[in-house]
């Protein structure tokens, strides 16, 4: 706009780079006012300008300049087609009513036209026949099945009995007992406990995220709005759940994570009580994510009146968030049209003071478990009484030891396919006859390797003297047989005496 209708004062403008001049001087009109702007510096690459114009009166505050979407907004209605939303022109006639909230009674719904208009969903339940022309569309985008056809009371009830009966025991007790692995979330503290409101600065990327917003108003009634802002609260709980347990990193699940926690992005629910906005989110929160743990919710809950306390321009930084994220994950883009970028553009006219009064009714609220109609008391009481019982059979080493050896006693020793050792006494005897006769096989083997070592050595040391003794030996032998034989003759010769003594005789 200033380059189309400011002229340079002069010719020559001071270029310090390519692409880069600074302090120059334009002249040209704003509205009716004649003016001499002051460009500090022009960047071609992009075609951006700093520029510093001076106020018409002097120390005039405007407020909500960082509100870019408001301040945006065309000269006069472009054309609405439903009476509940109106584009307007600069100057919003459009004002958040001073209408005060009980947000710990039930507040009305307003009645569905049904016959006309359908099974209504989306911001301010605006919006009817979506899914009916994208069914396949449905099942990665919301749990409901056909929500054109089904009202808000019967789309509640299908998803309290889904909760109910996903509800893994199992996983809840492995993540109750075990205190590592969700002590890390409970133990984070975020970034957003450590400023104020008025320190609360958008981003560069948060801005051009604000440029892209439609320009329109949205004109609710009291019973509308009081669903809206509940749904409000219903959504910034998954959001505080995915900052908590991703350390205030995001990872490829941060989408997931927020479609699923939130009933209002999920089953498409509309909410009437506060309460209820509490045990849905906690509920949900104990049942789908990966770490379920009941301390972990309760300081996600404090977690989202904490960004509500801070003020819209905090929670405007949650949704642009979230906007990011679904336009990445398809088809979750969807979620953008019917519900975020609508809260987004409404977010930015709602007054402080209604987000702060949301989050002292949430501070107040006490949810328990017996709200979640888990049965978590009597489910938690049982698995402390199966650990008391683990503990008290839980033997020292010495009766474990008398264990083994009774249960030893019971064996039958098998050898050579006989059985042994009928009762404990044959099987103790058995034992010792075993250990008996390996003792004496360990002793034979030393005592005879021993004993053939020394006759190894002795016959290697006395061969001679072998030698000369087996020669001794056959010599006694032959002096023997010499003696007998002479002994032998003398026999004869006595014999042959005597029978000749009796021949002469005769």
């Amino acid at each position: 706009t200033i380059s189309s209708k400011f002229v340079p004062a002069r010719r020559h403008a001071p270029v310090i780079s390519p692409n880069i001049c600074e302090n120059f001087d334009l002249y040209g009109s704003i509205g009716s006012v004649v003016a001499l702007v002051r460009i500090d510096r022009f960047y071609a690459i992009n075609n951006t300008t700093d520029v510093q114009v001076s106020k018409e009166t002097r120390g005039e505050h405007f407020a909500n300049l960082d509100m870019l979407t408001t301040l945006l907004a065309p000269h006069g209605a472009t054309g609405v087609k439903k009476p509940i939303i109106e584009v307007i022109g600069e100057e919003s006639t459009v004002d958040e009513e001073e209408e005060e909230f009980d947000w710990m009674y039930e507040q009305a719904l307003p009645d569905e036209n049904i016959v006309t208009a359908g099974h209504k969903y989306g911001f301010g339940n605006n919006t009817t026949g979506v899914f009916t022309s994208l069914q396949s569309e449905l099942k990665g985008v919301v749990d409901v099945d056909d929500p054109d056809n089904k009202s808000v009371s019967h789309r509640r009830e299908e998803r309290i009995t889904q909760e109910l009966s996903l509800f893994d025991e199992d996983h809840y007790l492995a993540d109750y007992f075990d205190v590592d692995t969700a002590q890390q979330c409970v133990e984070f503290i975020p970034e957003f406990y450590s400023i104020t409101s008025d320190e609360v600065e958008l981003s560069y990327q948060e801005k051009e995220d604000m440029l892209k917003l439609p320009r329109k108003d949205h004109l609710l009634d009291k019973g509308t709005k009081s669903m809206v802002y509940l749904g409000l609260a219903d959504i910034l709980y998954a959001w505080c759940f995915n900052h908590r347990v991703t350390l205030g990193e995001n990872c490829v699940e941060s989408a997931w994570n927020i479609a699923k926690l939130s009933s209002t992005l999920s089953w498409l629910d509309s909410f009437t009580h506060l309460k209820d906005v509490a045990i849905s989110s906690v509920r949900r929160s104990l049942a789908f994510p990966l770490v379920r743990n009941w301390q972990l919710s309760q300081e996600v809950l404090k977690d989202t009146a904490q960004i509500l306390t801070l003020g819209r321009k905090k929670v405007l930084q949650c949704l642009l968030e979230i906007q990011r994220f679904f336009n990445l994950s398809e088809p979750r883009y969807l979620l953008n049209q019917l519900y975020i970028t609508d809260y987004c553009v409404w977010v930015q006219k709602v007054k402080d003071n209604k987000l702060i009064s949301l989050a002292d009714s949430l501070k107040k609220l006490k949810v328990t478990k017996s709200d979640m109609c888990l049965d978590l008391e009597d489910l938690e009481a049982a698995a402390h009484l199966v650990l008391e019982e683990e503990e008290e059979n839980v033997l020292s080493p010495e009766e474990n030891i008398n264990n083994v050896v009774t249960d030893l006693s019971g064996l039958t020793i098998i050898e050579n396919g006989a059985a042994l050792g009928e009762n404990d006494n044959e099987e103790a005897v058995v034992e010792d006859a075993v250990i008996t006769s390996t003792r004496e096989g360990l002793s034979h083997l030393s005592d005879s390797d021993s004993s053939s070592s020394e006759s190894d050595s002795e016959d290697d040391s006395d061969e001679e003297s072998d030698s000369s003794d087996s020669s001794d030996d056959d010599s006694s032998d032959d002096d023997d047989s010499e003696r007998e034989d002479s002994s032998s003759d003398s026999s004869e010769l006595d014999s042959d005496d005597d029978t000749l003594s009796e021949n002469d005789e005769e």
